[in-house]
C-alpha cells in the first residue's frame, strides 16, 4: 500500500468544479458519496462568508437534484446533496479504487490524499484522464499502518469510542454521550462514526480482496 497525493483537474461538467470556480476564494471538502440507484447522495463542507450566495449557485447547477444544509456555524456549513452523476467518482470506482474519505476542492482543482495498492495507482490516473480530466502525482510514500486511512477527527472518534465502550457488546455508552465527550453535536458524531466505519471496512475488503468490483 502507498500514500499518494494527487492534484486532479476534473472535467468542467462536474458540479463541484462549477461551484468552486464560481466561488474561487471558498474552500470545499467533499466527504461521503453513495450510489443510491437513480442518483448519488453525498455530503460536503464549505468554508465561506457568503453561504446564501453559495447555495444559490448550487441550486442553479444542472447535475444537482436536491441540497440541504444540515449544520451551519459562522463561516462554515455542512451540506447534504443528491446529484445525477459524478464522472470522476464513477471512473474511480470502475478502476477498482476506493474513493478517499475527503477531497479538498478549490477553484476547480481537487487535492486528494489516498491510501491504495501501488499497482492500482496508474489505473486510477488513466481512468481520470480517459474522461477528460488531468492528474498530477504530487507525492508518493509507503503506507505505514493506518495513519493515512482516517482523518484526525475520525481517528479521535474511534479512539474515544473504544475507550468509552461504544463498540462493546452491550454498549457501555450511547452516541449522544460520546458526542458530549467529543464536544460535538450528536449529528456530527454520527457522521464521524459512519465515515470512520466505512473507511475501515472498505479498506479491509480492498486490502484482502484487492478490489471492490
Amino acid at each position: 500500500m502507498v500514500n499518494a497525493r494527487l492534484e486532479i483537474t476534473p472535467p468542467a461538467s462536474e458540479w463541484y468544479v462549477q461551484l468552486s470556480k464560481a466561488h474561487p476564494e471558498d474552500e470545499f471538502t467533499l466527504l461521503t458519496l453513495y450510489d443510491v440507484g437513480p442518483h448519488l447522495l453525498g455530503i460536503f463542507e464549505v468554508e465561506t462568508t457568503a453561504l446564501p450566495v453559495v447555495l444559490d449557485t448550487l441550486g442553479g447547477i444542472d447535475p444537482i437534484i436536491t441540497y440541504e444544509p444540515i449544520h451551519t456555524t459562522e463561516g462554515f456549513a455542512v451540506i447534504e446533496y443528491s446529484v445525477t452523476e459524478s464522472r470522476v467518482y464513477s471512473a474511480t470506482v470502475a478502476s477498482g479504487t476506493l474513493p478517499p474519505a475527503s477531497v479538498t476542492v478549490q477553484n476547480g482543482v481537487l487535492l486528494v490524499e489516498i491510501t491504495m495498492p501501488h499497482d492500482r495507482l496508474s489505473g486510477t490516473i488513466e481512468a481520470i484522464e480517459a474522461i477528460g480530466g488531468s492528474c498530477e502525482l504530487l507525492s508518493l510514500s509507503r503506507a505505514e499502518g493506518t495513519g493515512g486511512l482516517l482523518t484526525d477527527a475520525q481517528r479521535r472518534f474511534t479512539t474515544e469510542a473504544v475507550k468509552h465502550g461504544y463498540y462493546d457488546t452491550p454498549r457501555q455508552c450511547t452516541l449522544t454521550e460520546l458526542a458530549s465527550v467529543l464536544e460535538v453535536t450528536p449529528a456530527a458524531a454520527s457522521t464521524m462514526a459512519h465515515r470512520a466505519e466505512e473507511r475501515i471496512i472498505k479498506e479491509f475488503i480492498q486490502g484482502t480482496e484487492g478490489s471492490l468490483v
